[in-house]
């Protein structure tokens, strides 16, 4: 597939239409609505930043064990763009998605904890093993957890690989769209928050292609009641530390692309401790 794509941009006419976020952004079904209108080609990837990218994609790094770095990135696409666009310096139109930086985190926590902690695997028998679960989570995702991978992506992946400043370039808040151009590489940014006609909309202004239109793909974590139980524990492990989570929401990150009352919205959303459910 890298080769594929590497070697067949110069034939084609087309600028290459990238989707590139990163992870748990609901980047796939804006990548599935630009690959099904007709595009010569389109990429998803997540990492290109040189440094960001493992040599092999079987190196996958886990969530869980990404210490102080963001994870680094295995997918397949991140490879076929890093050669066949970024390096060359290719014409290429870029869509980048931007989440709620815990709603990013508690998707991460919910995906990944039972793959990397046994303990998530099991299932609660009483209120003590919850609260213990809880505790867990709390500790986990307080510690080295990538936790903060929205903001630190935005800044340590996407600003390097396109030579950006993200922050300088207008944002239409109202909107949840804005557009910047950085040397070859148009840039259109969006936020997963607004509505799918908001989004077919920029989309369709962006590309010029009037079919393109946006479906949900997958959005969510599982309808197992074992899904959902996780992700209840990490929202009760998040609302425990709240004046962190209030801190994200004051960064430059967020005060760019969300307003005020949205933010106070995204805050009380994740300082609230859930109603706990048998």
């Amino acid at each position: 597939m890298i080769k594929r794509l590497r070697f067949s941009i110069p034939r084609i006419g087309s600028r290459p239409a990238i989707t590139y976020s990163a992870y748990r952004t609901a980047s796939t079904a804006v990548h599935h609505a630009i690959r099904a209108a007709g595009f010569g080609v389109s990429a998803k990837a997540h990492m290109l930043a040189p440094g960001n990218l493992v040599a092999r994609v079987s190196e996958r790094q886990r969530f869980a064990h990404a210490s102080t770095s963001i994870p680094k990135s295995c997918h397949v696409g991140d490879w076929a763009v890093r050669l066949g666009i970024i390096e060359p310096r290719r014409e290429a139109d870029f869509v980048i998605m931007v989440r709620d930086p815990w709603a990013v985190a508690h998707s991460i926590f919910v995906l990944s904890a039972r793959k990397t902690h046994p303990e998530f695997s099991e299932e609660c028998q009483d209120a003590s093993d919850h609260t213990s679960l809880v505790d867990r989570a709390e500790s986990i995702i307080f510690d080295r957890f990538p936790r903060d991978l929205m903001i630190r992506w935005m800044h340590e992946d996407a600003a390097i690989a396109l030579s950006w400043s993200p922050l300088e370039s207008a944002f239409d808040r109202l909107r949840g769209s804005g557009t910047a151009v950085c040397g070859p590489w148009r840039v259109l940014v969006l936020r997963a928050d607004i509505n799918d006609d908001l989004k077919s909309s920029a989309l369709r202004s962006f590309f010029d292609r009037p079919s393109i239109a946006v479906t949900p793909k997958n959005g969510s974590l599982g309808t197992r009641a074992s899904s959902h139980r996780l992700s209840q524990i990490a929202r009760e492990a998040i609302a425990r530390r709240p004046d962190i989570v209030s801190a994200t929401y004051e960064t430059p990150f967020c005060r760019h692309y969300w307003l005020p009352a949205e933010l106070d919205s995204m805050r009380a959303s994740w300082t609230k401790q859930p109603r706990v459910t048998a």
